[in-house]
C-alpha cells in the first residue's frame, strides 16, 4: 500500500518542531551566561567606582616633619648642625689614634641632644682610651642628673657592649671647666681595663661626662684625667648659645704644666697624657715602653 501523503507531512513536520526545540536550549543557556557576565561586569565597576570615591574624598598624605618642640627648647636648635665638643690634639710618644666623633643624639621632645669623640679604643692597651660626652639636656635641664656610676654603666652598655663590674676610689678634679668627680671602675667586655669615670659638677646649661682609661691595664692618675678633661673644646657659636659664662673658669687646676713636670711618670698610667703637658720624665718612660714592646 503506498504511504499516505498526509502522513508524511505531518512527520516531516514533526521532526521540524523537534529540530526547533533542540536548537533554542543552547541559546538560552548563551543568554544566561551573558547575564551573569554583564552582572560581574556591573558589580566590578561599581567597586572600582566606590575605591575611586574614596581616594578622591581622603586627605592628601603629609610630607614627613619633626614633632613640634616647646619654647624653651627653640633657641638651643641654633647649633645644632655643629659638635658640642672637639678634643684637642695631644702630642704623645705613643701611638694614639686621631679623635673620632659619633653620631649625635637627638630626643626631639626633651630637646636634648649628646655628642660623643672617642679616642683609642677597648681592645688597644698600649695605648690610652680616652670617651668625652657632652649633653644638652633640652627642656630638661632643671632635672638632676643621673649619677656618675649610672652614667658609666649608660655609656658602656650603650652600642659597645661593656660592663662595669667593679668600682673603686672616688675622688674631685680641678679644670677650667670646674671641679668633676671622678670614680675608678673596671669596664670588662673581651678582657678587661681600669678606667677613671668623670662628670661635670659646676656646669649647669650642659654636662661633661666620659671616662679615661690607662695603659697597659694601669688606672690613670688623677692629673691624667685632668689633663685629659682640659683637652675637651665646645664649639664657639655652641658655647655661645648653651652659656659658655660657665666655662672657662679659670683658676688652678690639677693639670698644670709645673705641677707635672715634677712628676716622674712611674706610672704608666700617666705616661701618655703627661707627655701631652711637656713632662721629660714621662718622655723618657713612654720611649722605654714602646722600645720594649718593639724588642717583644
Amino acid at each position: 500500500m503506498p504511504p499516505n501523503l498526509d502522513e508524511a507531512l505531518v512527520a516531516d513536520a514533526r521532526d521540524d518542531h523537534h529540530d526547533l526545540r533542540g536548537l533554542a536550549q543552547p541559546r538560552r543557556m548563551r543568554r544566561a551566561r551573558l547575564a551573569a557576565q554583564l552582572t560581574a561586569c556591573a558589580a566590578l565597576i561599581a567597586g572600582l567606582s566606590l575605591v575611586a570615591r574614596e581616594r578622591m574624598t581622603a586627605p592628601e598624605p603629609r610630607d614627613w616633619a619633626d614633632p613640634p618642640r616647646s619654647e624653651a627648647a627653640a633657641p638651643r636648635m641654633v647649633a645644632s648642625a655643629e659638635p658640642l665638643l672637639t678634643l684637642t690634639a695631644a702630642a704623645s710618644d705613643l701611638p694614639v689614634p686621631p679623635p673620632q666623633a659619633e653620631p649625635s643624639r637627638w630626643d626631639a621632645t626633651r630637646g636634648q641632644r649628646e655628642d660623643s669623640v672617642s679616642q683609642g679604643r677597648f681592645d688597644a692597651i698600649e695605648a690610652p682610651w680616652l670617651l668625652v660626652t657632652a649633653t644638652d639636656p633640652g627642656v630638661a635641664r632643671t632635672e638632676p642628673a643621673p649619677s656618675l656610676f649610672v652614667t658609666l654603666v649608660r655609656r658602656a652598655a650603650d652600642g659597645r657592649g661593656l660592663s662595669v663590674t667593679r668600682t673603686g676610689e672616688r675622688g674631685v678634679v680641678a679644670t677650667r671647666y670646674g671641679s668633676f668627680e671622678t670614680i675608678e671602675a673596671v669596664l670588662a667586655g673581651d678582657g678587661s681595663r681600669t678606667c677613671t669615670g668623670f662628670r661635670s659638677l659646676d656646669l649647669h646649661s650642659l654636662r661633661l661626662d666620659g671616662w679615661l682609661c690607662g695603659i697597659l691595664g694601669q688606672a690613670p692618675e688623677r692629673r691624667a684625667v685632668a689633663c685629659a678633661i682640659e683637652r675637651i673644646a665646645l664649639s664657639g657659636r655652641v658655647a655661645a648659645a648653651l652659656g659658655a659664662g660657665e666655662t672657662g673658669k679659670g683658676g688652678t687646676g690639677a693639670c698644670e704644666p709645673e705641677a707635672v713636670a715634677g712628676v716622674l711618670g712611674d706610672h704608666t698610667g700617666s705616661i701618655a697624657m703627661a707627655t701631652a703637658a711637656g713632662s721629660v720624665a714621662a718622655l723618657g718612660a713612654g720611649r722605654h715602653i714602646t722600645a720594649k714592646r718593639r724588642r717583644k
